[in-house]
């Protein structure tokens, strides 16, 4: 059985797009979690490495404390980017991995697109980033019980808001930017990258903090966020174990048969329904 970090099995550690999957398609969710596939059969695009290459490059901004370089710089960053990309995928000990989907997007014509919405972004807000508070760029979060869980993943940075509190921030770039806020995730996604950074917060003496969604095309857009008390945190926590627990009792496949359901219409999707049902006993 696969095994994430700290010997929590790899089918009892969640992200959010695991609780996406689950929630669009039973099998998709079981084919992707539970058989590991979820790299396999991703389909990148353009816009995806877009977005990868921008929240890399934020990130890195951040971690070299570019606060107050020219526009000019930012290229750099890009740079930096898709190099991290590619040599995650070389680096990476199966041909399936988080990036190599992307891979073929990699092109000139992206990576400038992407050189373009960062600096236009940067001018825009005039070069003001916020200081970052903390240099980690992946979280995981233990929930304690009879059988160990585990979140994981979190947002792009946490950063030091005008109003003294932290601003845990998810950046996202949609080719159509009103269409892409549409569909955004302010339920789950808060609680979830709130819970997960809530340890470092309490660390750094913090007792309030903000979640935030901002927009590479829309700076201006301060409409998506939600404040959090630290203090509620174990109500998230078991918010999570519960909705966990829930899932992990499910055992009857069923299936959503939309068209663009890679696993659904997979000609391998016989296959994998004999293997979920001999080694997880699904039905």
């Amino acid at each position: 059985m696969f095994m994430a970090f700290d010997d929590i099995p790899r089918t009892h550690s969640f992200s959010l797009g695991d609780f996406h999957d689950f929630d669009f398609c039973v099998f998709r969710f079981f084919v992707n979690h539970h058989l590991g596939k979820k790299y396999e059969l991703a389909e990148g695009s353009a816009n995806q490495t877009v977005g990868s290459l921008l929240d890399l490059a934020v990130k890195k901004f951040h971690l070299s404390h570019s606060y107050g370089q020219p526009v000019e710089y930012l290229p750099n960053l890009i740079k930096a980017a898709e190099a991290e990309i590619r040599q995650k995928v070389q680096n990476s000990p199966s041909p399936y991995s988080f990036f190599s989907a992307q891979i073929p997007f990699l092109t000139p014509e992206v990576i400038g697109l992407a050189n373009e919405i960062f600096k236009t972004y940067y001018q825009k807000i005039e070069g003001k980033f916020h200081k970052s508070l903390s240099n980690k760029t992946f979280w995981s979060y233990v929930l304690q019980g009879e059988k160990p869980l585990k979140l994981w993943g979190g947002p792009d940075t946490v950063e030091q808001g005008e109003g003294g509190l932290p601003e845990v921030i998810d950046y996202k770039y949609h080719e159509d930017s009103e269409a892409g806020k549409g569909r955004m995730d302010m339920d789950l996604m808060p609680k979830l990258y709130m819970l997960l950074v809530s340890p470092e917060l309490v660390s750094l003496g913090f007792e309030k903090a903000v979640f935030k969604l901002k927009f590479w095309q829309d700076p201006e857009d301060e409409s998506f966020y939600e404040e959090f008390g630290i203090s509620s945190m174990p109500n998230l926590d078991a918010f999570f174990k519960d909705k966990i627990e829930r899932i992990l009792r499910t055992d009857e496949l069923s299936f959503c048969e939309k068209p663009f359901c890679k696993p659904c219409n997979s000609p391998r999707r016989e296959e994998w329904v004999k293997e979920l049902q001999a080694q997880f006993n699904l039905s």
